[in-house]
């Protein structure tokens, strides 16, 4: 009977060994994963402290709001959205490029984000919608929405902020 009991409290310690060791890598998986995906912000981060920075002192941003990184056919833009101090929604276009002008407009100006998935949801029928971005070509404040088609092909359809006016497509990627 003796000989039973020690066999099962054997057993007992190799099962609780198992679940500790199936912890310890699941422990071990989450927080590669964390730091991981924390990396990988890193560089959004540090471009949105940049272009917080660039503007310090020289805009009235009083309360900042979505943060877009645009990058172009020539260029890459840091684009800002918030308030200023009289409560009125502004966009803030930053170049990455320190020697070309930073450019602000009024939200109302142009079309909001809304309007924009709206024009191409009606335009081209899209699977989904990905992202509408803020982002500037020269000196052309515009969107561009990233989309899927019915085929899941990703899509690029860019508009003028101005107006939703389009700009151009790249298709079938």
């Amino acid at each position: 009977m003796r000989e039973f009991i020690l066999h099962r409290k054997k057993k007992g310690r190799k099962i609780g060994l198992w679940i500790l060791a199936i912890i310890s890598v699941v422990i071990l998986l989450l927080l590669a994963f964390f730091l991981y995906a924390r990396s990988a912000e890193r560089p959004v981060q540090e471009a949105k402290k940049e272009a917080l920075a660039r503007i310090s002192g020289s805009v009235d941003l009083k309360d900042q709001g979505k943060f877009y990184l645009y990058t172009g056919i020539k260029s890459t833009y840091y684009v800002l959205t918030g308030k200023n101090k009289e409560n009125k929604e502004i966009i803030i276009w930053v170049p990455k490029k320190k020697s070309d002008k930073i450019y602000v407009k009024y939200a109302s100006d142009g079309i909001s984000a809304q309007k924009a998935r709206r024009i191409v949801e009606a335009a081209k029928k899209p699977k989904k919608i990905l992202n509408v971005t803020l982002g500037m070509e020269g000196d052309l404040p515009l969107y561009e929405v990233s989309y899927l088609d019915k085929y899941n092909r990703l899509n690029y359809y860019d508009m003028t902020f101005r107006d939703g006016e389009w700009l151009r497509e790249i298709e079938n990627l």
